[in-house]
């Protein structure tokens, strides 16, 4: 009886509490986004006695802090030449040399700069023990796709003067206007917290998974500074990036802002925008921005535990007015509908739980299909025109994707596509989807010119690992050439005295980093000849002409080895 009383009582107070509408947070606009720029005004900035942050200089900023007889940089922009401008300022501020360096992880944008900045002083280099992995595979086996979405997502397929700001900086300065990245592999790394001293200044490094999985933060507790690298910007965070990323784990993400709230900084000095001092004031905004954060992660939960799939989860996803009206959570880099299909994928994988999504048609037969319930396929061209007119560019978008399967050289339908491109991009006062949409316009005129923005160069090839260089050549292998061939070949390097044996076996590349017996080719280089050649910036052919790559046995079936990984 007295449990029953319990489930009554329970079932009352279930039954009587309310619903209460939810204020949705307002829309930004492509005015929104102009004012942004402001947050990017170039300038070093003192943000306490002896913690500088060089901000508007590249999309990601620099911070240089001050010991009794050397420095310490904390992130070094993207390039070589930014890295430099913003060195010179640095030493007119204090000439001393630069002992360390802090990655605050791998991106691009925080770690090319980094050959600059090291110098005439050798400094160690200090990441995370995934940190060079991570480095690795963005140059190695993703460096095509990741180039060619980056470019896209940053703009940089466009004119300077199109760029308003990229949302975490003015721009993208990676593979721009011919700047060179200058990076260095990190020397000293840890796994979970570290505690050293560099000049007088006591520094605490934390494991902070977040924006990506080998994040720091970097804890001054003497100065009450905490550079949060890339968890915490003013805007609302790539939860997911359009360009690409492995899984940000959300849950993890407010775990590693609730280490830094706890710590209560005084004075906190973002990789991206601008530095906020006063501990009450940024407490409210560590705190606003995880509870913005895990709102997405829960509520998509829950829509996902109601049976609802992704798409569904990112039509009715947004966050509260009283989260998302903080102007540290405006969708100027993500977007609450993407983050939901992150987690969404991060739980439960690729399938939505639909049937018909099981073993879709190919698309190809559905745009057929289409086509003809359209009545033919220049009755669905018309129907894609009429709802541009009407400015239904989604719409007319994803009819021209039917329209250009089946005749993928139709020029109307390309210039119908380009033009709901611009017209959406146009519209839209996120940088990220704004300049994906623009920079997809451009990529379909016929006198584009590709900009590959990873695009290795000699210097660069020099300090990459040979492991993760001979790992891109497995997913290069090409069936079509490959799937009759069964070769085994031998690497050996001179100048590490490193091994690898190579099995190409009908389509699949083996590699072990150790002598396997029955090679039909042994080919000897110093690892830096072979890895210009695995890049493209040296010729196998003018190589093995020159001497500097050598072989004992077949040359036949060294050629076609690279033969096979070339599409």
């Amino acid at each position: 009886m007295k449990y029953f009383f319990y489930l009554l009582l329970l079932s009352f107070l279930f039954s009587c509490s309310e619903e209460i509408e939810i204020e949705k947070t307002l829309p930004t606009t492509p005015e929104d986004l102009k004012e942004h720029s402001a947050e990017f005004t170039k300038e070093v900035i003192e943000v306490t006695d002896g913690v500088h942050m060089a901000i508007g200089f590249a999309l990601a900023n620099a911070m240089m802090v001050e010991g009794e007889d050397s420095n310490i940089i904390i992130d070094t922009t993207g390039t070589v030449e930014t890295a430099r401008e913003v060195k010179e300022i640095f030493q007119s501020i204090n000439p001393n040399p630069i002992s360390a360096i802090i990655y605050t992880h791998n991106h691009g944008d925080h770690v090319y700069g980094a050959s600059v900045f090291a110098e005439e002083s050798d400094p160690e280099i200090y990441a995370h023990s995934s940190t060079e992995k991570y480095i690795s595979r963005v140059i190695g086996i993703l460096r095509p796709i990741i180039s060619s979405r980056s470019s896209k997502m940053f703009g940089n397929v466009l004119p300077n003067e199109h760029i308003e700001n990229n949302g975490i900086g003015p721009f993208l300065e990676i593979g721009k206007d011919g700047r060179t990245p200058g990076l260095l592999y990190p020397t000293k790394v840890f796994e979970d917290q570290m505690e050293f001293e560099v000049s007088g200044i006591k520094i605490v490094l934390y494991h902070a998974p977040g924006e990506t999985n080998d994040q720091l933060f970097v804890w001054l507790p003497e100065k009450k500074a905490l550079f949060p690298g890339d968890n915490f910007y003013k805007t609302f965070p790539n939860l997911y990036t359009i360009r690409g990323t492995p899984y940000r784990d959300l849950a993890g993400w407010v775990n590693s802002l609730d280490m830094m709230r706890y710590l209560e900084p005084e004075h906190l000095i973002p990789s991206h925008t601008r530095p906020i001092s006063g501990k009450q004031e940024i407490y409210e905004k560590l705190t606003t921005y995880r509870d913005g954060i895990q709102y997405v992660h829960d509520q998509t939960i829950r829509m996902m535990n109601q049976g609802m799939g992704p798409d569904e989860i990112a039509e009715k996803i947004s966050l509260p007015k009283h989260l998302g009206n903080s102007p540290f959570l405006k969708e100027f880099y993500g977007s609450p509908a993407w983050s939901a299909r992150n987690v969404f994928s991060g739980y439960l994988g690729w399938f939505d739980g639909n049937p018909s999504t099981l073993k879709p048609l190919p698309k190809n037969e559905e745009a057929n299909n289409l086509i003809s319930i359209a009545g033919g396929w220049d009755n669905l061209f018309k129907i894609a025109e009429e709802s541009f007119k009407n400015e239904n560019y989604q719409w007319a978008l994803q009819l021209t994707d039917y329209l250009l399967l089946s005749k993928p050289d139709n020029k109307e339908s390309i210039i119908l596509r380009m033009s709901c491109l611009k017209a959406l991009g146009e519209k839209e006062s996120n940088p990220n989807s704004r300049y994906y949409y623009l920079s997809s316009a451009a990529l379909l005129d016929e006198n584009y010119e590709p900009n590959d923005i990873l695009a290795p160069t000699l210097e660069v090839v020099k300090k990459y690992p040979i492991e993760a260089m001979l790992e891109s050549l497995k997913v290069s292998v090409v069936p079509e050439k490959s799937i009759d061939k069964n070769i085994q070949l031998l690497f050996s390097f001179t100048d590490s005295g490193k091994k690898f044996s190579l099995f190409l076996r009908k389509g699949v590349l083996e590699i072990q980093p150790f002598e396997v017996m029955g090679s039909s080719v042994q080919v000897i280089a110093k690892e830096e000849d072979m890895k210009a050649v695995l890049t493209g910036l040296k010729s196998l052919p003018i190589s093995l002409v020159t001497g500097s790559i050598k072989v004992n046995g077949s040359k036949a079936d060294l050629l076609s080895l690279f033969s096979s990984v070339r599409s």
